[in-house]
């Protein structure tokens, strides 16, 4: 059941980043339901916040969070991620602070793991991308898998500047926190 959820969540993340060109023509509710889905999305891949007591709502473009969090920072948080929201034009912060609240471990551990999983899928397929996009790479022999930021380039190169070109383009992708290099040169 937690792969089938995160899975879900994923891909309803992955449809509400790569559709953001057919939302410039919606209105009103459908807009605001966009809206919506698009900060409960960026809510949801922040690890510091439990976004499980974050309510939001949208109407006519304004932010309105509600809720709890355990101190003025998350709260500051959450307000300054419903602003970066493209679209949202106003953020009413209702957000209550609860210093004795505490956060559901579980909840947080999934809510973590989805981001990190989030944060893994992107670096793989954007770091396969960049090594196909460049002239200088044989990309299709080289292998790109991404757990917990740590990188791991594995296939044939055909020298070993191939080799330090992978692995400082690995090294230079946001989120990424190790490079592991199983490449093998094969004159």
């Amino acid at each position: 059941m937690k792969f089938k959820m995160n899975g879900l969540a994923i891909l309803t993340a992955a449809t509400l980043i790569s559709t953001p060109a057919f939302a410039n023509d919606w209105q009103g509710e459908a807009n605001d339901a966009w809206l919506d889905g698009k900060l409960e999305t960026s809510l949801l891949l922040n690890t510091e916040l439990n976004n499980f007591k974050i309510d939001t709502d949208i109407d006519n473009g304004v932010a309105v969070l509600t809720g709890e969090v355990n101190n003025e920072t998350q709260k500051d948080l959450a307000g300054e991620i419903a602003r970066n929201v493209e679209g949202i034009t106003d953020v009413k912060n209702n957000l209550t602070i609860d210093p004795d609240y505490r956060h559901d471990e579980a909840k947080d551990n999934d809510n973590k793991s989805f981001s990190r999983a989030w944060h893994d899928m992107t670096v793989t397929a954007g770091l396969k991308m960049e090594l196909a996009a460049h002239d200088k790479l044989e990309a299709t022999s080289i292998n790109v898998s991404t757990d917990n930021g740590v990188v791991t380039l594995k296939g044939n190169v055909k020298n070993e500047t191939e080799r330090d070109l992978a692995i400082e383009m690995a090294k230079g992708y946001d989120k990424v926190v190790e490079v592991k290099d199983e490449l093998v040169v094969t004159n």
